[in-house]
């Protein structure tokens, strides 16, 4: 017998275990037409395969709702190359209610004949061990409480014979007896609970103290000694917690204190952790009361947990993101500085070459207008191109001032709209009034102005709908719905959003970090810095930009700028 075979018988089990423990009368049709027998759990083969039918619809109607079968063991063993034998052991748990059914260890036996067909099974036997079917029997609850009600009064019939014959010495013995047990059973599951708090308290990494509600420390488990370098517990016996944090967080932690006895706080607080020997480190704390079988506060238990790792991986992750950040714009600026000196070497070659032929014009006595109008505005381009590379870098000094996003989004609209094709539809969706921000207007313009071409170019054919809105949000509910630049965090609570839908063609996932980039585009119209402007824009404000796109189904732009104070703050 092969792994396959193997395999299939196994597979024919746990389907045969499955459709019995869940009633499905679909097992009937697992046998072979060659059906040797059945043997049950009592004293009898069946050789039929219809006469096993019935018995087995039978079982299932008996008890309609789905059984668990827990398997203890199984073996499988290839008796032939076209018999092999599957043996287990296992529990049956029966979920009867109102009824009461021991649970016993079965053996079932499968023997499994390899035909045309593939691997049935020919032979099935289930055993029982003696005793299990009599005590196995179910029994009605109404039948066991009379049965119980009968052996009750029996036993006060009993009892009050005995107690007319000595009921004072059979009371006492009955109260000694009751009050050793109940005892007895009290010290057991004390030191039962001992024991377990005990191995718990020793494997845990992290310090568990026990202090009673001014703070002073009653138990430390051992990772206590290693965590606070000290050699015996009782170097922290009787002393208040705080003094195993620094000065400076002695008063944060006072008052977190009474705010978890309020229920204002819940949840670890981290504070700078003094040794024993004077040194520092970063530690995490989560403190719960102790309280009575009234709800009063008896004491606290303190677990403190050394984060110093955590905290320097941490902070090795924000240094590897900010660094990664920095290669990837150096990365950026490397392509943007190859294009630009591509562009400027055109326009200063145009410039050159048309003062040359000026020059010529000059010396034959000519009006050399036409020339010198074309190196000034080969000239013009060089200058506006150097203009939007410091825009980019975030370097333009533009004059800012307080804007209503709303208003200036909304004046820029006849412009857009004359720009679009009129195949594209332009809707706005503008708060009014709109949030404040600081910003020169004329970004502002560019940035939309940028967004809404970027976004027609990429309508399909030239004709679709675009949208642009202008809301406010919150950073932490932004932060929650969009995925910001790795290293980026909010510098203000609240933030102005600019929206740009279009319903385009969309750019794959992996090249949405580089519609950013001078010069990159996912279109066939060209190649530009229409949106390495925007992203320098959005940066030299404070702000962040995010993209949401897939092939097909258009994209969304979301510039958030934070909100202005207000002017009297």
């Amino acid at each position: 017998m092969d792994s396959r075979d193997y395999q299939r018988i196994r597979e024919l089990f746990d389907e045969y275990v499955r459709m019995y423990s869940s009633r499905d009368e679909r097992l009937t049709t697992r046998f072979s037409e060659d059906f040797s027998g059945l043997t049950g759990g009592g004293d009898f083969l069946v050789k039929n395969r219809e006469e096993w039918v019935a018995i087995t619809r039978q079982d299932f109607a008996q008890i309609k709702d789905p059984i668990r079968i827990e398997l203890k063991d199984l073996a499988i063993q290839s008796l032939a190359e076209t018999i092999a034998v599957v043996t287990s052991c296992f529990t049956i748990h029966l979920p009867i209610q109102d009824h009461v059914l021991s649970q016993k260890v079965a053996r079932l036996v499968l023997i499994f004949r390899k035909e045309a067909t593939g691997w049935n099974i020919s032979h099935s036997s289930i055993s029982v061990p003696f005793g299990v079917v009599r005590e196995g029997e179910v029994y009605p609850i109404e039948d066991l409480v009379d049965r119980n009600q009968f052996l009750e009064d029996l036993v006060a019939e009993r009892t009050v014979q005995l107690l007319e014959a000595n009921a004072s010495l059979q009371k006492t013995n009955d109260e000694l007896e009751r009050e050793i047990a109940e005892r007895k059973q009290t010290d057991e599951a004390l030191q039962r609970s001992e024991e377990l708090y005990r191995s718990i308290i020793n494997a845990s990494p992290d310090d568990i103290t026990i202090a009673d509600l001014e703070g002073h420390i009653l138990m430390v488990s051992p990772a206590a000694l290693d965590m606070f370098r000290c050699e015996v517990d009782g170097e922290f016996l009787g002393r208040p917690v705080t003094d195993f944090i620094v000065p400076e967080d002695r008063a944060r932690a006072f008052s977190q204190v009474e705010l978890r006895r309020q229920g204002v706080i819940t949840g670890p607080s981290e504070y700078r952790g003094l040794r024993y020997d004077g040194s520092t480190f970063d530690i995490e704390v989560n403190s719960e009361f102790i309280r009575d079988a009234g709800g009063s506060p008896t004491g606290m238990v303190v677990i403190v947990r050394d984060i110093t790792e955590r905290k320097q991986a941490e902070l090795d992750r924000k240094k590897l993101e900010a660094t990664n950040l920095r290669l990837q714009k150096a990365e950026s600026l490397g392509r943007m500085a190859g294009a630009i000196a591509h562009h400027f070497n055109n326009q200063l070659g145009a410039v050159v070459a048309n003062l040359d032929m000026a020059m010529v014009e000059l010396m034959r006595g000519g009006m050399p207008f036409t020339k010198i109008t074309a190196a000034m505005k080969a000239a013009n381009k060089a200058a506006e191109m150097s203009g939007l590379m410091l825009t980019y870098l975030g370097q333009s000094f533009d004059k800012r001032e307080r804007l209503d996003l709303s208003a200036t989004c909304l004046r820029s609209m006849p412009m857009l709209q004359a720009m679009m094709p009129r195949s594209v539809a332009l809707e706005a969706e503008l708060l009014s009034p709109g949030p404040m921000i600081i910003a020169n207007e004329s970004e502002m313009r560019q940035l939309l102005t940028n967004l809404t071409t970027n976004a027609a170019e990429a309508m399909v054919g030239g004709k679709g709908t675009m949208r642009v809105g202008v809301k406010t949000v919150l950073a932490e509910q932004t932060a929650a719905m969009h995925s910001f630049p790795a290293g980026w965090q909010p510098q203000s609570k609240t933030y102005a959003c600019l929206e740009v839908m279009d319903a385009g063609c969309g750019v794959e996932s992996r090249e949405i970090e580089k519609l950013f980039d001078p010069f990159f585009s996912s279109k066939s119209t060209g190649r530009g810095m229409g949106l390495a402007v925007v992203l320098g824009i959005v940066r030299a404000h404070g702000g962040v930009v995010t993209v949401e796109s897939q092939p097909g189904h258009g994209s969304t732009f979301r510039v958030f700028i934070p909100v202005a104070k207000a002017t009297n703050d």
